[in-house]
């Protein structure tokens, strides 16, 4: 770009920058939100772009431009099983487009030394899953791979106050320690080898699996060791891990260990047989109650705290029994799950019990137990559904968020009905709330929940925070990635709460800290910047 060699490297340089941030957290964002409008704004965008560079250097800066992303893209999508498939992977990319642009662009080494440099900086400096978040977070954190086994997408996960430091702990399950890396298996050629192979894997084996309890400590997460846990923080934090069923109907969770429940031959043999089928499926899951009846000791379920009056909670034999603020409670009930508490329009705290249907109980002074609220399987998707209480008015009465299809946030009314006060489009498959709690130095909760982009139509979710409006939902962050276990607490002791959460399949935690740097604005000022700088240096040379 310019005749001093010097400036010329830096120039190149600085707008190897200028794209990459550009391309992450302004193009790429508005293609995920905006879809065939971002095409529609970019075009005319591009072709002023084309026409500002002076016809002399056209051919340069669109190369470079080029260039440079397809290297960037390359070097993300290089092989990283192996530090030499990482190396050479990386080595042919950096070659070939280094040697296409220098040759095609017409370009000094100059200007490919930098194009080279800072796509290799880009790729190996920071977390690159701080890209699709950076307009309101950083990554603070990625764990390693926490499970080897082949059966489970994801195991459940929590934030728990382990050791009363007031940093939460993360809570999951994993065998990375216990169980090591599978070995690589090489493709059998031999009708022998296909056969040992076959026989190999037709069997289900158990799958060691360790309750993994992570603390932040020195910038890292750490685990720390089951043994040094007392028994009964233990079973606490058990208790508050969410219900799931990992591996099933393959596998159950028993005694640290993933056991097989059925081997493949015979279970598809089986599934296959329309006319028994449904019976089959139905003998497995009266196993999976009988295994989760010998854990609880013969109670479908059991809680020693919930929320902050409810405590020694049991359902057993169809009797819900517990204290309330101290006094002891019960009734007969239908339930079969525990879920949470709610504050209600009378001061109460209501107990939230699922079985047939959804109820909120209230506790009478007489110890019996009243159903105060009841959502019914016609009026909400149950059966799949996640209810979050949050007092999104801040009235100082808790409002329901129903996760499902479609979504509702439901407000209690003194007379044991629901006010729907929001309701997601029925269409849409993609909207799920996940939590409402502050986030970052915000002390005020917000709602966080899984969203598709405002025109796509692919049912993708990206987490994003919201705050509650007569008008509807108002968007204030977003990260454009499919997260899932979203948990949200402090857990590095700065009084101010993190996003955990992972990605399918990954087995790896990843720990998102809010920034207040408007990164959004300062990207279209740059934008903004770049295009008046091709308009002065075009007219300078016209």
């Amino acid at each position: 770009m310019r005749r001093n060699p010097i400036l010329s490297t830096i120039s190149w340089a600085l707008y190897a920058i200028a794209l990459f941030l550009i391309y992450h957290l302004l193009v790429k964002p508005a293609f995920l939100d905006l879809s065939w409008i971002a095409l529609l704004i970019f075009l005319p965008l591009l072709a002023f772009c084309y026409y500002v560079i002076h016809p002399s250097e056209r051919r340069q800066v669109l190369v470079f431009t080029v260039g440079f992303l397809l290297l960037d893209r390359a070097l993300t999508r290089v092989d990283v099983k192996t530090t030499a498939a990482l190396l050479i992977g990386g080595a042919v990319a950096i070659i070939v487009i280094a040697l296409l642009v220098k040759w095609y662009g017409r370009l000094s080494w100059r200007a490919v030394a930098p194009l080279v440099l800072i796509a290799v900086l880009a790729n190996v400096t920071f977390n690159r899953y701080t890209l699709p978040a950076l307009s309101h977070f950083t990554v603070q954190y990625e764990s390693s791979r926490m499970y080897n086994g082949d059966w489970v997408d994801y195991f459940p996960m929590t934030l728990y106050d382990v050791d009363g430091d007031g940093k939460m702990e993360i809570v999951t399950y994993g065998n990375a320690e216990e169980l090591p890396l599978p070995e690589k298996v090489e493709k059998p050629e031999t009708e022998e080898e296909k056969k040992a192979m076959a026989e190999k894997l037709r069997h289900l084996q158990a799958e060691p699996v360790s309750l993994y309890v992570m603390s932040w400590k020195d910038g890292q997460i750490v685990r720390m060791k089951n043994d040094q846990i007392p028994a009964e923080t233990m079973e606490r934090i058990k208790e508050n891990l969410p219900t799931d069923y990992p591996g099933f109907p393959y596998y159950t969770m028993k005694d640290d260990k993933l056991v097989p429940n059925v081997q493949r031959q015979p279970y598809s043999e089986a599934m296959m047989q329309a006319g028994t089928t449904a019976h089959r499926a139905f003998v497995l899951d009266l196993n999976n109650i009988a295994n989760m009846l010998e854990t609880n000791k013969g109670s479908m379920d059991v809680r020693h705290e919930l929320g902050s009056k409810f405590k020694d909670l049991h359902i057993t034999n169809g009797m819900l029994t517990g204290t309330y603020e101290g006094k002891p409670f019960g009734g007969s009930t239908k339930a079969t799950k525990l879920l949470t508490t709610m504050n209600l329009p009378d001061g109460r705290e209501g107990l939230i019990v699922i079985g047939e249907h959804l109820s909120v109980l209230a506790v009478e002074p007489d110890g019996t137990l009243t159903e105060a609220y009841q959502l019914t399987r016609k009026q909400a998707e149950l059966a799949t559904g996640e209810f979050i209480p949050a007092d999104i008015d801040h009235d100082k009465v808790d409002e329901l968020l129903v996760a499902g299809r479609p979504s509702y946030i439901l407000k209690p009314k003194a007379d044991g009905t629901w006010d729907i006060l929001w309701a997601s489009d029925e269409k849409d498959k993609s909207f799920r709330f996940s939590n409402f709690a502050a986030v970052g130095t915000d002390q005020t909760p917000e709602i966080v929940a899984k969203a598709r982009s405002w025109i796509s139509t692919t049912d993708a979710r990206y987490l994003s925070g919201y705050d509650y409006t007569p008008e509807g939902l108002k968007e204030n962050w977003r990260i454009y990635l499919p997260l899932i276990n979203v948990q949200i607490g402090d857990i590095d002791g700065d009084k101010q709460n993190e996003i955990v959460a992972s990605l399918e399949n990954s087995h790896r935690i990843l720990v998102f800290k809010q920034h207040n740097i408007p990164v959004f604005a300062l990207t279209i000022a740059l934008f903004a910047g770049l295009l008046v700088y091709g308009v002065v240096r075009r007219g300078r040379h016209a």
